[in-house]
């Protein structure tokens, strides 16, 4: 009864929408990148993120460790632009160099290069069926310089032709954005003071949104086509034949300098947008009403991304900063009640936390032969690594290497709990080891929660006695343990 009630317990919180009950807040800064970061995307796997800077720099990120995995020099100036195709298999970035660029995203490699005749794209996007590239821009040397919407194929990639060239006396304004609708049937490109909708199967302007303001970015999801113009957020409503003007709200200061992307979380409810300054500003959708406002970059922010249902914000600046945030801790105990619908019983049950672990007694370590450990409790056990030493007793440090996000463990050794109920932070803290010769000596940890990033992982460095220290990654959830395998080697 007790696991079914917490299992239901956990069901419950995990349906309430987070960003209802409390604000988020930062909990760590990356700096990896040098200069500038102009965009940053979710990758389609919802495993990486991807960052393009000022250098023309692309990172490529792993989300769960929060770590570079990978840095491309795309271009040779700023990353503009990085959108994947409808398979999620490539992307294409466009660059300050005049250049657009298709790359395979499972090894990263370059598949095609396009040049622009200006020197200025702010976007390019891959036709749904992989055969076209449409992109747009300006030139930089005479800012504003109309330049019309381009195409490449990708079987000829040096045939590039203009596909919308419209009257100078209509608008002398170049491309600041780009994307694929939300129905994949379009392309919809901001020019001046409107976005355009373009039938790329037939190669044709099918309509034009038009407001006052200049449009710097947009976005499209189902029904509505949101652009943030001149320091405003602006959104257009699809009424079953066309899109209709809807709503405006000031999104930036007066004088409307700047640009932002604009970002929805999985189930739309919310956007984020910038401002001209280091703001990141968090809206409802429905009603466009500002509901928080993120403060800690020091210089413009541009870009931004929802991830793990919505429980975690990234955004990217020109501090060269990309920040993490999610919702804090409890500050103490919580007692919510649920009913059980088989006994109609009321339960109060404390929780710590929304996905916690309750350990009443310290879990069992079942050992086979050669003091090999299978299971802790119910929870499988995984070896990671390996680790020579040569001495019977040293020290080790265990901190968190990725983004704090409040893992607590307990460390096992040979039966031993040698940490108990651990929450591992950024600050490394020394544990004494002690290990027995001519057999193995698992080192388990023992996740007690899952934290806001899953899994529940901690890096592990052994101190040699010159000083130097080998280190390594080991993670834990709730339905194993990974384990660190000692084996004590005397001269």
């Amino acid at each position: 009864m007790r696991n079914r009630l917490l299992s239901t317990l956990l069901l419950l919180c995990l349906a309430i929408p987070a960003f209802l009950q409390q604000p988020y807040v930062l909990l760590d800064t990356k700096t990896d990148h040098k200069h500038e970061v102009e965009i940053i995307v979710l990758a389609p796997d919802g495993k990486h993120m991807l960052s393009g800077d000022y250098g023309g720099y692309l990172f490529i990120w792993d989300l769960q460790s929060m770590q570079v995995i990978q840095k491309i020099r795309a271009h040779q100036k700023s990353i503009n632009s990085i959108l994947f195709n409808t398979r999620g298999d490539k992307f294409v970035t466009a660059g300050d160099d005049g250049k657009v660029k298709v790359f395979e995203f499972s090894s990263r490699n370059l598949l095609h290069t396009i040049s622009a005749p200006y020197d200025r794209v702010n976007f390019g996007v891959l036709t749904p069926d992989d055969r076209h590239v449409y992109f747009g821009g300006y030139a930089l040397q005479t800012s504003g310089q109309f330049t019309g919407l381009l195409k490449a194929s990708l079987t000829n990639t040096s045939n590039v032709q203009t596909v919308y060239l419209p009257n100078s006396s209509t608008t002398n304004y170049g491309i600041t954005d780009g994307i694929l609708d939300y129905s994949n049937q379009y392309i919809m490109f901001s020019m001046g003071y409107g976005v355009m909708i373009w039938d790329y199967k037939s190669d044709k302007l099918i309509d034009a949104l038009w407001t006052g303001f200049y449009v710097n970015n947009i976005t499209s999801i189902k029904d509505w086509v949101y652009g943030w113009c001149d320091g405003k957020v602006i959104r257009w409503n699809w009424n079953g034949s066309q899109y209709k003007f809807n709503k405006t709200i000031s999104a930036g200061s007066s004088d409307g300098r700047g640009y932002s992307r604009i970002v929805f979380n999985s189930n739309k409810s919310l956007f984020i947008s910038g401002d001209d300054s280091e703001r990141v500003n968090i809206y409802k959708s429905d009603n466009m009403s500002l509901q928080q406002v993120l403060l800690g970059h020091k210089d413009v922010v541009r870009s931004f991304l929802f991830w793990k249902n919505d429980s975690i914000i990234i955004t990217a600046g020109y501090d060269r900063a990309i920040k993490i945030w999610s919702f804090p801790q409890p500050e103490k105990d919580t007692l919510i009640t649920i009913i059980d619908p088989d006994t109609v019983q009321v339960f109060d049950v404390e929780v710590k936390d929304t996905i916690q672990v309750v350990i009443e007694n310290k879990p069992n370590v079942i050992y086979t032969e050669n003091n090999i450990p299978t299971e802790v409790g119910d929870r499988k056990v995984q070896k990671v690594g390996d680790f020579i030493v040569k001495q019977e007793e040293f020290e080790i440090e265990i901190w968190d290497n990725s983004v704090y996000d409040g893992d607590t463990i307990s460390l096992n050794i040979n039966g031993v709990w040698v940490l108990e109920e651990y929450e591992v932070t950024k600050e490394k803290k020394r544990v004494k080891i002690k290990v027995l010769p001519n057999t193995n000596n698992y080192l388990i940890l023992y996740a007690h929660n899952l934290g806001r990033i899953h899994p529940n992982t901690a890096a592990i460095a052994v101190i040699e006695p010159n000083g130097s220290k080998r280190r390594l990654t080991i993670a834990s959830d709730l339905d194993k343990c990974g384990a660190l395998n000692f084996q004590y080697m005397p001269d």
